[in-house]
């Protein structure tokens, strides 16, 4: 028997597994290659068909991914041509062409072995009907009418539209998904079915759900407490027994407690047993952090350069419920040290905290020394933040040949938070939406009347499967008092990593006395496209515009252009960035970490 023979033998034998199949021919041919009488060829697979089927079918096909891999004898490539044609029409299927024609070809090329597939999907599989019924709890409770007819409207494929596998699974789930987050925790799709008519392409479609029975919170039960008072949890704590079911209480009692600083880690989570759906204990685990810690770290950007840092965290300042943060930090151009005292989370979820800080700063030929004290309560939403404060700020500018210029205000304001994301940390679609509104009147600390507005928006939205788009926009404006009077924190400047790329940090602003001071307005808007190579690695292209001024009169955008990389990497999106400066007609790199939220 002669090796080929020997070799199409066990192809044969191993053919349902897929990955020993791939094994067995990795092997057969490290053994055989000395002796083989035949070497290994090389082969390519051309796919004729519609470019997007096209590209599909080619990451699908086993012959495909073979050919990418690995030399094989000229027999197995013939055979795996064959069986291609099966995998074609499946694939097709999924895509909702179910009369397609699939012709194959195996020719030479030279030296090189081609297989050719021309591909003629037909017309695609159109929705004809929509049917989705019912029953369990939410069936049987009149009061549910509205949200059946809710969840109805919702479903996402109508008739008429295109029939796709993924589309019909999406669509399932996305249903389920909506009782299984509220009420119906054990909710299930008792049947499901997609009747097709392939002479006629036309596809009926039905879902039968079971909601089963409602459930209701019960108690809390925490289990990880050692080091703190089970009152710091009970006061973050949303639920009250004998209401609805909600993951989204669930998910907000996670985050509240986390949000504490007092946790590593907290998990909520209920039993879900259709035979006793009423007052479900709530289970929390929670994994406590240390009461003190002293950190100590260093870090560079393009923005601000090398950079110290050392933070004191005291969870249990004074052996009170109070969590005393400080913090000392110096960099290329700013100085700071100062510290935040956060006292217990009110009964209304709203949580209050005082903080003070000295920053010296010498950006742009300016330098400044200020002193901030501010008083802030802060809402319990992550997701719809509020944020009041009142704030004094006092701060001594000195620009080169100039006096030094003392300005102080004493300022109230409100800041309104947004967040849609499917991930706070490392996001990939959703959007932040932030309003800051302030002010305060003349008199004992303000020399005129003050008002501050400023917004900013942020978008991430994925396009395609690796096409992504993120858009920013920020506009602000300083009203009634004049610059010279307005402490710079109140004023606006822009410029680099995180705002105008191809700028030196915080360099768009005012020009006087030989630097860049803040003007009273500003303007941001930019775009960006990054096609990910993979899950973890992209490029990007990017415009920037942006600048700041004394009034609008004055204002023009700064504009840049550029590109990237981009690398999700364990700490967050990863930015590398060269942006060409079309002021200052020049190239320059900038490196971050994260989103500017």
């Amino acid at each position: 028997m002669e090796i080929r023979d020997l070799l199409r033998i066990l192809t044969t034998l191993l053919r349902p597994r897929r990955d020993l199949r791939a094994a067995a021919l990795s092997l057969a041919l490290s053994l055989c290659a000395p002796c083989t009488a035949q070497p290994a060829q090389p082969y390519e697979v051309v796919i004729d068909a519609p470019a997007p089927l096209a590209r599909q079918l080619n990451e699908s096909l086993d012959i495909s991914r073979y050919v990418r891999e690995q030399t094989m004898p000229a027999e197995e490539f013939r055979r795996l041509a064959g069986a291609a044609i099966g995998q074609i029409r499946t694939v097709l299927a999924t895509e909702g062409y179910f009369s397609a024609q699939v012709q194959q070809q195996t020719e030479t090329r030279g030296e090189q072995l081609v297989a050719r597939f021309t591909v003629t999907p037909g017309p695609q599989t159109v929705i004809e009907s929509v049917s989705i019924q019912f029953s369990g709890h939410i069936a049987a409770n009149p009061a549910s009418a509205a949200r059946i007819e809710r969840l109805r409207r919702q479903w996402s494929l109508k008739a008429g539209q295109a029939f796709r596998q993924k589309d019909w699974t999406d669509a399932k789930n996305d249903l389920l998904k909506n009782l299984l987050n509220r009420d119906y925790p054990a909710a299930r799709i008792a049947d499901s079915e997609a009747r097709i008519d392939p002479e006629r392409q036309r596809a009926q479609l039905s879902v039968q759900v079971d909601s089963g029975p409602a459930f209701t919170f019960g108690e809390l039960r925490v289990q990880g407490l050692s080091r703190y008072p089970r009152r710091t949890v009970d006061a973050q704590n949303p639920i009250q027994p004998g209401e609805p079911y909600s993951q989204d209480k669930l998910n907000e009692l996670q985050s509240r407690i986390q949000a504490t600083g007092y946790f590593k880690s907290a998990f909520a989570t209920t039993e879900i047993d259709p035979a006793h759906p009423l007052e479900v204990p709530v289970h929390l685990d929670l994994v406590e952090h240390e009461r003190r810690r002293l950190a100590l770290g260093g870090g560079i950007s393009t923005d601000t350069g090398a950079h110290l840092q050392a933070r004191w965290l005291d969870r249990r300042f004074l052996g009170r419920d109070w969590r005393l943060e400080s913090e000392a930090r110096v960099d290329r151009v700013t100085r700071i040290i100062g510290g935040e005292l956060s006292f217990p989370r009110r009964e209304n979820g709203w949580t209050p905290s005082i903080a003070a800080n000295y920053a010296h700063t010498d950006i742009n030929s300016e330098i400044n020394d200020k002193i901030r004290t501010v008083a802030r309560l802060t809402s319990p939403s992550r997701t719809d933040e509020n944020v009041w404060s009142l704030a004094w700020m006092i701060d001594r500018q000195q620009l080169p040949n100039a006096d030094p210029n003392n300005r102080q205000a004493l300022v109230g304001s409100w800041r309104y938070t947004r967040r849609r994301l499917d991930n706070l940390f490392s996001p990939r679609r959703g959007h932040v939406a932030v309003v800051e509104l302030g002010g305060g009147p003349a008199g004992l600390l303000n020399e005129r009347n003050i008002g501050r507005a400023w917004t900013q928006f942020t978008l991430l939205r994925p396009l395609t499967r690796r096409w992504s788009g993120v858009l920013r926009a920020q506009a602000g404006q300083v009203f009634g008092a004049s610059r010279e009077q307005v402490p710079d924190d109140l004023l606006f400047r822009t410029g680099g990593d995180q705002t105008v790329r191809g700028y030196a940090y915080n360099s768009l602003g005012v020009a006087q006395s030989g630097a860049i001071v803040s003007g009273r307005v500003m303007a941001l808007v930019s775009g960006e496209l990054v096609y990910h190579f993979t899950p973890e690695w992209g490029a990007a292209v990017f415009s920037d515009a942006g600048n700041a001024a004394d009034s609008w009169r004055d204002f023009h955008f700064a504009r840049s252009t550029g590109v990237g990389a981009r690398w999700r990497s364990p700490v967050g999106p990863v930015n590398f960035d060269l942006a060409f400066g079309h002021e200052t007609r020049k190239p320059r790199l900038h490196f971050s970490i994260g989103y500017g939220f």
